[in-house]
């Protein structure tokens, strides 16, 4: 292990990467036989646990800006508002509380995090049910970011107890199961609002994300936690945060790239009632529009750890970034549902190599025994990306137009990718944020 720098661990194999929560020997089941690593079984337990959940909130995505009419708001421009605000809002009150929830799960266990923000979740889901207004539809969405980040707290467990240089790859096998969610969520979305009450909706989404809280709860391990950081704070993480240039840069590049990609999402919908001739459903085809992003982004995804192993961070990043700008601004030319759809799997392709590479970069410089709070102030990065987003893409919809939304998402993606560039070349052969994973230290 390297002292200074505030470098993790180096060497982190998957069979000493077994924790002591049951008493033992590490590798070991009870009869002494050899058993799959804690790193290696939680994350099974996370992928599945994310699949079912992020399907469960996916549902909601296709109809956000129609119930928000079915709640008496009838002006478009405020509807547009609204989708906008209701989109964004757990995305700000989740990236407030996500260093803290990092830290607490530093310090008590990070299951124990994942468990409360699973069934907090669940909770919310249920009580929107009720909502009369969409103020009501608002301070709930809230509420879910203060009491939920379920997929922040299975990145920060993932960061907590994978080797280094399976972290991309872990990290790709989470957003995988979370795109397969997106893909499966809107399009089953789209369809139930067409048989059932948007209501009754929430009642499914609560019922799913429970089953998921049950299977949490049965199956995942705590991975072992130094006892030497025990006593960090959240103010000594964000200082050490503070403290390293490198991820700095990488908290920022998450902001502003999932900021850029998440935009357009609340008036995705009304971009595709505008699409579409007279008659046709829009909430199931944007549940398709949704999930063909998805499905290319779960194809993609397995594919990124084995891609920057063998060619290094940098390229694999400027690549996808190139990608999801050239889709983006690709949207207004669109005339049909194949050009729709062909330009939803080209942004599918890729956001799968831009938040896997950015958190595995910042997750690698992590102090030792801070893994969760680092991971918990990128997971804010990410969080407030999707927050600063749609709140500003429901208002700058009434300015631009939903077209011209697309392009100044394009425009903010291009800018990510140039700075990315300009690091790069200047960072040259030195030890810094966009080298190979495997050279990297941890």
């Amino acid at each position: 292990m390297r002292s200074g720098g505030g470098v993790r661990e180096a060497e982190r194999s998957p069979e000493t990467a077994e924790g002591p929560a049951d008493g033992l020997p590490d590798g070991e089941d009870p009869a002494g036989a050899p058993r799959r690593p804690v790193w290696k079984r939680n994350l099974v337990v996370l992928a599945a646990g994310q699949l079912v959940t992020v399907s469960a909130m996916g549902i909601i995505l296709p109809f956000i800006p129609f119930f928000v009419r079915e709640l008496g708001v009838e002006d478009r421009a405020a509807v547009e508002r609204w989708s906008g605000l209701i989109f964004s809002g757990p995305f700000l009150t989740a990236g407030l509380m996500s260093p803290v929830w990092g830290h607490l799960g530093d310090r008590f266990g990070h299951r124990l995090m994942v468990i409360r923000a699973i069934v907090g979740l669940a909770l919310v889901n249920f009580l929107l049910v009720f909502v009369q207004s969409p103020m009501q539809f608002w301070l709930l969405r809230l509420a879910q970011g203060i009491v939920t980040g379920f997929i922040p707290a299975s990145l920060a467990i993932t960061s907590a107890s994978t080797p280094s240089d399976r972290m991309t790859g872990a990290v790709g096998r989470l957003q995988a199961s979370a795109s397969a969610g997106r893909l499966i969520g809107p399009a089953f979305g789209g369809m139930l609002a067409g048989f059932i009450a948007f209501r009754s909706i929430f009642v499914v989404v609560g019922t799913m994300i429970s089953v998921a809280a049950l299977a949490i709860i049965l199956f995942l391990r705590e991975p072992p936690r130094p006892a030497a950081k025990r006593e960090a704070t959240v103010r000594t993480g964000f200082l050490s945060v503070l403290a390293d240039r490198r991820i700095r840069l990488g908290l920022l590049g998450l902001l502003v790239t999932m900021a850029a990609v998440s935009m357009v999402m609340p008036v995705f919908p009304l971009f595709v009632e505008d699409l579409l001739p007279e008659g046709m459903d829009a909430s199931v085809w944007t549940g398709i529009g949704f999930a063909t992003v998805a499905a290319f982004t779960l194809l993609t995804a397995g594919f990124v750890g084995r891609i920057t192993r063998r060619f290094g961070l940098k390229p694999v990043l400027l690549v996808a970034l190139g990608a999801t700008a050239a889709s983006l601004a690709v949207h207004p030319l669109v005339t049909g549902i194949p050009g729709l759809l062909a330009v939803r799997a080209l942004l599918g392709i890729g956001v799968a190599g831009v938040q896997p590479v950015l958190f595995s970069m910042v997750s690698r410089l992590a102090p030792e025994g801070r893994g969760g709070g680092v991971a918990g102030f990128a997971s804010s990065a990410t969080i407030f990306g999707f927050f600063l987003g749609p709140f500003s893409g429901g208002w700058l919809a009434n300015h631009v137009g939903v077209q011209g939304l697309f392009l100044l998402s394009a425009a903010a993606t291009v800018s990510c990718a140039v700075g990315a560039a300009l690091i790069a070349r200047r960072e040259g052969r030195e030890p810094g944020l966009l080298l190979r994973p495997e050279s990297t230290p941890r």
